[in-house]
């Protein structure tokens, strides 16, 4: 785009009030969030098949962003 990467995070974080490491992790976890809503997936699946490098990273951001365990936020969905 022919900015230098801390221009481009700048320019980035002014247009979406964010990082872009911010704002890929949590399309990732809204991405998740809908992937839960199906009980034919494992939680381990919906981690890796949203780009999580392991269980751990995924249950710790997923509870920070949505404040439950994925296991609960499945649940509470589907009740």
């Amino acid at each position: 785009c022919g900015m230098s990467i801390s221009s481009f995070k700048r320019s980035f974080k002014k247009t979406f009030n964010d990082s872009p490491s911010k704002y890929i992790t949590k399309m990732k976890l809204e991405k998740a969030a809908q992937l839960l809503l199906s009980d034919n997936l494992r939680i381990s699946d919906v981690a890796y098949d949203c780009g999580f490098e392991s269980i751990a990273t995924f249950n710790r951001s997923f509870k920070s962003h949505f404040a439950l365990s994925p296991t609960k936020y499945r649940l509470n969905q589907i009740d």
